[in-house]
């Protein structure tokens, strides 16, 4: 019998994908608008050049959009069963802390590794370092997602 410690929430990802994609097209069309209004409505003594502005929003929006299409990408990757699941003893726990903690352990000779900073959030980094959740020993259940040389824990379910 498992219990589930941690499963990925990726609720809103499609959302948030297409609200920064309207975003960012609305930006573009209203762009002519926008630009009259700051050339002869503001009233700053001192202002920024309009497009060096525009193209700060505007990229933050693109930036924004291609984030959450990863996340979508990783979603539907899911929804379709391209996916592993692993299920065994922890072993070879190596903890390392820097700036931000690094741990690795593997499960049935499939190695995980992650960060606190460096993962996603969507996915399982074990941010609560006071969890007694990944121990040596502890038999555990792990769905995840191969991404290149990555191994990205979407549910993670321990034996009680």
């Amino acid at each position: 019998m498992y219990e589930l410690y941690f499963q990925s929430d990726f609720m809103g990802t499609k959302i948030g994908f297409y609200l920064t994609l309207v975003c960012s097209v609305l930006l573009i069309l209203c762009c002519p608008k926008i630009k009259y209004w700051y050339e002869n409505k503001l009233q700053f003594e001192k202002k920024v050049n309009f497009w060096f502005g525009f193209l700060f929003v505007f990229g933050f929006f693109v930036m924004q959009s291609l984030s959450f299409y990863g996340l979508v990408l990783k979603s539907n990757g899911i929804d379709s069963g391209n996916y592993s699941t692993v299920e065994g003893a922890i072993e070879d726990i190596q903890i390392v802390e820097r700036n931000s903690r690094e741990e690795a352990f593997t499960v049935d000779g499939v190695r995980f590794k992650y960060n606190d900073y460096g993962t996603e959030n969507t996915f399982f980094a074990n941010r609560k370092h006071d969890s007694d959740t990944i121990q040596e020993g502890r038999v555990v259940k792990i769905a995840y997602l191969r991404e290149g040389n990555e191994n990205l824990i979407f549910e993670l379910s321990v034996r009680k």
